[in-house]
């Protein structure tokens, strides 16, 4: 759980949010930002799975302009929010993205280990390039904004975290992200042989499906 006050200052001012902007948190946790969203918030509407965490926010946070919702975000459809601002857990990071790439939104600011950032980041044929990677330079504008460290959680992990903000620029459907996500089980096949069997007519030469820059990848995922 971030803890660090600062950090949630921090981010608080890097989602620049207006009074009359509906924002989404995914994860409410002990709702130590879910308060502070509501104080520059029109309306906060966070998500928490957990049943146990989402009882305590009902006790803890007396907010007018707040609505919790005991269920998966990454589940839900049909939302409409201005700002998603959320400290991911660690494990639904990939979920978000793939998530956030079929929504229509005005920006997020969210915290992800570090590592999954650079993944993010990632260029075609580099060592971190992954579907998500792909997926990301397609649908997203994205600025690492800062880095926190563990000291800023409790119980304190033992990876750095990122701050970032993330821009839309396209939307795909989930369908697509499934295709990509098969596409990139086959990272190590030439391209154009991947894209005959899948019926796509194209030519990359020697590439290999993970040198292939999401230019190439989206398309052929949405033909799939």
């Amino acid at each position: 759980m971030l803890v660090d006050r600062r950090v949630l200052a921090k981010i608080v001012d890097a989602a620049k949010i207006g009074k009359s902007e509906t924002v989404l948190e995914a994860g409410t946790g002990q709702g130590i930002l879910t308060a502070e969203l509501c104080k520059v918030a029109k309306s906060v509407v966070s998500y928490e799975v957990d049943r146990e965490l989402i009882q305590l926010a009902h006790a803890r946070l007396q907010f007018q302009n707040l609505e919790l919702v005991n269920a998966d975000l990454f589940k839900t459809e049909n939302l409409h929010f201005d700002v998603l601002a959320s400290n991911l857990p660690y494990s639904r990071s990939r979920d978000a993205f793939e998530w956030l790439a079929a929504q229509k939104f005005g920006r997020a600011i969210v915290m992800v280990q570090e590592e999954f950032a650079d993944k993010l980041a990632a260029k075609p044929g580099s060592k971190n390039y992954r579907a998500i990677s792909a997926l990301a330079a397609h649908c997203f504008a994205i600025e690492k904004l800062f880095s926190v460290g563990g000291g800023s959680f409790e119980p304190q992990p033992k990876v750095e975290s990122a701050v970032i903000r993330i821009t839309p620029v396209n939307t795909v459907a989930k369908e697509t992200v499934k295709s990509l996500n098969l596409l990139f089980s086959k990272r190590n096949k030439k391209a154009s042989t991947v894209a005959a069997k899948i019926g796509v007519k194209a030519y990359f030469g020697d590439k290999r499906i993970d040198q292939l820059a999401a230019d190439d990848l989206i398309p052929m995922a949405e033909l799939m």
